[in-house]
């Protein structure tokens, strides 16, 4: 009965991931068109204002919003080489350990993208030459971190459940 509602709960926060890739996807297709329509213009003479700007703020959306997906994924970077030869314990133990980590890393990202986000609200900030306000741009780093979170424990609870299967 409960691994069937951590499967649930797993398949509900992949989808959420799933889902929230497509705004990485659709960022990076428009940072794509607005470097070539930049390069194009400034060839011509007509640069597009702001477009270094717009695209500092597209990329920081494309690596945030796209931390959930990949790491529901295992796509991020494992050095594999030492725990390879080691029982199969020892290395859910590592896993273990590994994501208590990652989740104690992310939540303290979280926690100081609102951080951020409070004081850029406060003070006012503006993106450079297009002056509009900062702070709802910085939230993204918040979101992407906090279901990087939801994502990194469930693999986590995964993890107990193995080490609890193997100790039976």
């Amino acid at each position: 009965m409960k691994y069937k509602k951590m499967q649930r709960l797993e398949q509900y926060i992949n989808s959420i991931a799933n889902i929230l890739l497509v705004v990485p996807l659709v960022l990076l297709a428009g940072l794509m068109f607005l470097t070539a329509a930049d390069v194009i213009g400034r060839f011509f003479g007509h640069a597009i204002t702001g477009a270094y700007q717009i695209s500092e703020i597209m990329q920081v959306g494309v690596i945030c919003l796209a931390w959930p997906f990949t790491t529901a994924i295992l796509g991020h970077v494992r050095v594999e080489f030492f725990v390879l030869k080691l029982p199969a314990w020892i290395k859910n133990k590592i896993n273990i350990l590994n994501h208590l980590i990652a989740v104690l890393i992310f939540a303290l990202i979280a926690w100081q993208g609102i951080e951020l986000v409070k004081r850029s609200w406060e003070l006012g900030e503006l993106v450079g030459i297009i002056e509009i306000p900062l702070f709802p741009f910085q939230v993204v780093i918040s979101v992407g971190a906090s279901i990087n979170c939801l994502v990194l424990l469930v693999q986590l609870g995964n993890f107990f459940a193995k080490s609890r299967k193997e100790e039976c």
